[in-house]
């Protein structure tokens, strides 16, 4: 039996969100094993907080996706955000990840609209603005 090529996308998408979900539990899991010190130490290690390592883990893999969508829009480079400020690229994702406006978010970006809406609800916007300034961060 043949199914429609609709019906494998939803089950792909649903396998994908499943594999995430699982991902983020190990995760957690993992973490939840640490003591407050080790907890800690790791988060250091990758320039955050205990909370916002618990919170990027929480977000998922994909937790700071809007972040690299919004960047391509605005015509910045995230590579070359990443390899020249790495701190201020991670303090950014942690940002998204953490992120309550998503789902306007999700939707400016979907229809096109982000680059005129995002300043009114993005906690990156001052970042943003600030790349958008500087011609060695904006994509060719």
């Amino acid at each position: 039996m043949n199914m429609p090529l609709a019906a494998h996308a939803v089950i792909d998408t649903v396998a994908t969100w499943w594999r995430d979900r699982m991902q983020i539990s190990a995760e957690l899991e993992e973490i939840g094993r640490l003591s407050y010190e080790d907890l800690e130490e790791v988060a250091s290690d990758c320039g955050m907080t205990a909370l916002q390592l618990v919170d990027v883990i929480k977000a998922g893999p994909h937790g700071s996706d809007e972040m690299l969508a919004l960047m391509k829009a605005l015509n910045i480079d995230p590579d070359a955000v990443r390899e020249f400020n790495p701190r201020n690229f991670r303090e950014m994702q942690v940002a998204c990840a953490r992120c309550g406006s998503k789902s306007e978010c999700r939707s400016h970006l979907a229809d096109g609209s982000i680059a005129g809406q995002y300043r009114d609800y993005c906690e990156n916007a001052d970042v943003m603005n600030a790349l958008r300034a500087q011609p060695m961060m904006l994509s060719e």
